[in-house]
């Protein structure tokens, strides 16, 4: 097995298991946000920002998942897990200015719990790991979509770029926003994405006051609970609308 045959054989492990990245970095953020973290170094304004523009951050892509999820045809958004589909090579939407959106969110998201945790460490461990894990998957999926389609996806990742969007390049797609579809494939994307915030901020307060009172306590169970509820609210809802 050559070199590329290898990395392409760890992109489809790695496409079918990539939903367990954020464990990965759950347990990595216990020893790194122990010694790195700058919580109570950056004065309370400072941090009430830096917090802020985290979750901004995190929102932004979020967003992108939305419209990426709900302006595609079904099988081609890459929420498949265990085989690459793709009923239809999607060149228009948000497509049409960055070939992985999904991925691209994604990193919005990490990145802006990163920025929460006020550990440049963590944030560069985030963009390292990203990038080394990722690039196999995507080299997985353009070898898989250049078997299927040929001519026609030579000439989309030609003008198309990988993972930094040209805006200039937009091309309006037919389908229109779908709601219904975001509510249905996207509560376990924003649910994770608001157990992340939950778990550093615990871990912060945490390492730096080797505690977490009762008040914070009461915050982040009531949190969890409208979160989960909410979720359990849009599953019931997928299910019985079909």
């Amino acid at each position: 097995m050559n070199l590329k045959e290898k990395m392409l054989n760890l992109g489809q492990i790695s496409f079918k298991y990539r939903g367990q990245i954020p464990l990965i970095l759950f347990v990595l953020a216990i020893p790194i946000l122990a010694d790195t973290n700058n919580y109570i170094r950056i004065n309370e304004i400072a941090l009430l920002i830096i917090k802020g523009f985290g979750i901004l951050i995190s929102l932004i892509g979020l967003l992108i998942r939305y419209f990426t999820v709900g302006t595609t045809p079904d099988n081609t958004s890459g929420k498949n897990r265990k085989e690459q589909i793709a009923d239809k090579l999607n060149t228009k939407g948000i497509y049409s200015i960055v070939r992985n959106p999904l991925y691209l969110a994604n990193y919005f998201i990490w990145i802006g719990i990163g920025i929460y945790s006020t550990s440049y460490l963590f944030i560069i461990i985030q963009s390292l790991f990203f990038y080394i894990y990722y690039l196999k998957i995507i080299l997985a999926e353009e070898e898989f979509l250049q078997k299927k389609y040929g001519n026609d996806y030579t000439l989309y990742i030609q003008k198309t770029p990988i993972i930094i969007p040209n805006i200039f390049l937009y091309k309006t797609s037919s389908i229109k926003l779908s709601i219904k579809k975001i509510l249905h494939e996207e509560y376990s994307s924003t649910l994770s994405a608001i157990l992340s915030f939950l778990y550093i901020d615990m871990l912060l307060k945490l390492f730096t006051f080797n505690e977490i009172n009762v008040v914070n306590m009461r915050n982040y169970i009531l949190i969890l609970c409208l979160s989960i509820g909410l979720t359990l609210i849009l599953k019931i809802y997928k299910n019985i609308s079909k």
